[in-house]
C-alpha cells in the first residue's frame, strides 16, 4: 500500500480572493503537523521553506516528528507568494529575481537534506502570462531550464538524494503558466535528462487541463518520470481540491489501477483546500476514497482487467466489470 502524507497549507484558516478573511482560525505549523499525526492513515507531509519551515522552528519541527512518528516527504521553497514574483520566477526576464528563485530552491534542498526528504517540487506558477502574446515564451523556456539545470548542478554537488519535480498546471494564479500539461512538462524533464528531475502529477490539476489523466500517468510512468503525486479532486472547470474521488472516482480508479500496473510505490500527497469544511475529514475521506479504490483494482484484476486490456476490443465489458467492483468493493 502507498504511504500518503498531506500539504499542511490546507491544515489552517484558508482564504481566497472572495474572503480575503477566510472562514476559520489560524492554526500553527506546529500544531497541523500534530493534527496530521493524529489522523488515521496518514504517515507524512509536505510543506513550503520559508513559510512554514526555517531554522526557527526546525528542531520543534523534528522533535514532533519524532513524537508522532511522522516522515517530512515533500518541501520545496515558496516563489510565487511575494512581490518579487509577481511576474515570474525561475524563467523571470530579472536575473536578480531569477537568482532569489533558485536561491530558494537551494535553501529547501538544504534544509530537506537534514530530514533525507526525498521529494522537492517545483511549481511554475507565476512563470507564464495574463495577455497574448505577453510573453516571448521561446526565451521563457530557455531561462527557465537554465534554472533548473542550476539547481541540479547544486544538488549533485552536494549529494543530495532528492527528486526535484515540475507539478504542471494549465492557469491560475496566471491565465497561461508555462508548462501547462502533463505532456509539456515531460518534454522539459527529457530535455534536462537528469535523473534527478522528474514529474509531480497533480491530480486536479490534470483534471482542468482536460487531459486523459490515465493515458498521462501512463506516459510519465513509461518514461520513468512519476517520482510523486498529488490527489485532490474537481469538476473540472476549477482547482477546488477536494478530498479525491469526490467528483470523479472512476477517474480515480482509472488512475490507480495503472499506478498498480506500472508498480509505482510512491507517496501519495493529499494537496486539499478546506475553506468551509473540516480539514481532518477531508484527510480521512481521501485515506478512505483511495484504498476503496485500491480495492476495486484489486477486484477488478482478480476478475480479468488485465485480459480484457491486453485486447482492447471490448469496452463495454470493462465498463461493466468497473462498475461492478465499484458496487461490490467494501
Amino acid at each position: 500500500m502507498n504511504k500518503i502524507c498531506m500539504g499542511i497549507w490546507g491544515m489552517t484558516n484558508l482564504r481566497d480572493r472572495f474572503n480575503v478573511n477566510g472562514f476559520k482560525e489560524d492554526v500553527s505549523v506546529i500544531e497541523r503537523i500534530k493534527i496530521i499525526g493524529e489522523t488515521d492513515g496518514v504517515d507524512g507531509f509536505e510543506l513550503h521553506v520559508p513559510t512554514e519551515i526555517d531554522e526557527s522552528n526546525a528542531n520543534e519541527i523534528e522533535k514532533v516528528m519524532r513524537d508522532y512518528h511522522l516522515e517530512m516527504v515533500q518541501l520545496c521553497g515558496h516563489t510565487w507568494t511575494e512581490k518579487q514574483y509577481k511576474f515570474g520566477a525561475l524563467g523571470d526576464t530579472d536575473s536578480t529575481v531569477r537568482n532569489a528563485a533558485i536561491d530558494r530552491v537551494k535553501w529547501a534542498l538544504d534544509m530537506g537534506a537534514r530530514f533525507n526528504v526525498p521529494i522537492s517540487v517545483l511549481w511554475p506558477a507565476t512563470d507564464g502570462n495574463d495577455f497574448m502574446l505577453q510573453t516571448d515564451y521561446v526565451a521563457l523556456y530557455d531561462r527557465y531550464v537554465d534554472s533548473v539545470r542550476q539547481i541540479l548542478d547544486y544538488l549533485h554537488q552536494n549529494k543530495y538524494t532528492t527528486k526535484v519535480c515540475i507539478e504542471p498546471k494549465p492557469f491560475e494564479p496566471r491565465s497561461w503558466i508555462m508548462m501547462g500539461n502533463t505532456a509539456s512538462a515531460l518534454s522539459i524533464v527529457q530535455e534536462v535528462n537528469d535523473p534527478n528531475f522528474g514529474i509531480n502529477i497533480d491530480v486536479g490539476h490534470a483534471l482542468i487541463a482536460r487531459e486523459n489523466v490515465e493515458d498521462m500517468f501512463s506516459l510519465v510512468l513509461r518514461a520513468g518520470k512519476l517520482y510523486h503525486t498529488h490527489w485532490d479532486d474537481n469538476d473540472m472547470q476549477a482547482d477546488m481540491d477536494i478530498p479525491p474521488g469526490c467528483a470523479n472516482f472512476e477517474r480515480m480508479v482509472s488512475i490507480l489501477y495503472v499506478l498498480d500496473q506500472m508498480n509505482y510505490d510512491g507517496w501519495f500527497g493529499l494537496d486539499l483546500f478546506p475553506y468551509r469544511d473540516d480539514s481532518v475529514d477531508f484527510m480521512k475521506l481521501s485515506v478512505e476514497n483511495l484504498r476503496l479504490g485500491q480495492e476495486v483494482v484489486k477486484m477488478m484484476n482478480e476478475r480479468g482487467a488485465r485480459e480484457l486490456r491486453k485486447t482492447g476490443t471490448d469496452g463495454p465489458a470493462m465498463s461493466r466489470l468497473l462498475r461492478d467492483c465499484m458496487m461490490q468493493v467494501r
